[in-house]
């Protein structure tokens, strides 16, 4: 490598390490952030290469920091799952990531449940409906929203 590709390569590698000390990113973020910001790709590839082989750059880290976070602040496998896919992550990854969640999806649906809706009483199918259409929005699957909300039963 001559001296003026060293320059760009140190560069590149600056940038993204910058990138990766404030968050996590996956391989293809951070790929995309330094293209954004002018650098060759294929020198962008070397750097990240480099990055995955000395374990400075991982998906895995990357897929099981955004479950955690994502999950404390209310959100459901369903809605993690999609923007982990959003951001090009493996699906493996990604199974790994949610089945390795330190956390109850039921408790976390539960918790955002009374959060939103501060009166627990449910009058009517139409409030039902709502509550399960928020959640689900959220990423909890129906089971999950079922066992949160109950089985809605008409008055009478």
């Amino acid at each position: 490598m001559s001296d003026p590709d060293a320059g760009l390569y140190a560069e590149v590698r600056d940038k993204a390490l910058s990138l990766l000390t404030r968050r996590e990113h996956s391989r293809v973020e951070l790929q995309q952030k330094l293209f954004q910001r002018g650098f060759d790709s294929a020198l962008i590839e070397q750097v990240l290469s480099e990055l995955c082989a000395r374990n400075e750059l991982s998906d895995v880290r990357y897929a099981q920091a955004l479950v955690s976070h994502r999950a404390k602040t209310g959100y459901g496998p369903d809605y993690i799952r999609q923007e982990l896919r959003e951001r090009s992550v493996d699906p493996l990854i990604i199974d790994e990531a949610l089945a390795g969640a330190e956390c109850s999806w039921l408790e976390v649906a539960t918790a955002k449940h009374a959060g939103h809706f501060p009166d627990p009483v449910i009058p009517d199918y139409k409030d039902w409906a709502r509550r399960a259409s928020y959640l689900q929005r959220r990423g909890f699957d129906m089971e999950t929203i079922r066992q949160v909300l109950g089985e809605w039963q008409s008055p009478g």
